[in-house]
């Protein structure tokens, strides 16, 4: 969950929007208003604050803020959030 937080703190920022207003999971970056160039700072912001790299097509390839925080904890923090034995 800490995740998924982060990951709707850095989109909120990036779209001007205060901390409590909703932020829909499931729709897309681009239908929310994220342009590229905010996509770009969101993914800077992110891998400095993960201090790992994230890889410029992520948000494109998981086009939601649900979808790209199951790709950051299964993929780039596996380590922190994937499945455990």
């Amino acid at each position: 969950m800490a995740l998924l937080e982060l990951v709707c703190s850095e989109v909120r920022t990036s779209l001007l929007m205060d901390e409590d207003e909703e932020l829909p999971l499931d729709q897309g970056f681009f239908e929310l208003g994220l342009s590229s160039l905010l996509a770009a700072e969101v993914l800077t912001r992110l891998e400095q604050r993960l201090g790992r790299p994230i890889g410029t097509t992520a948000l494109f390839n998981h086009p939601t803020v649900q979808r790209f925080s199951e790709h950051l904890g299964s993929t780039v923090l596996p380590d922190l959030f994937g499945p455990r034995a």
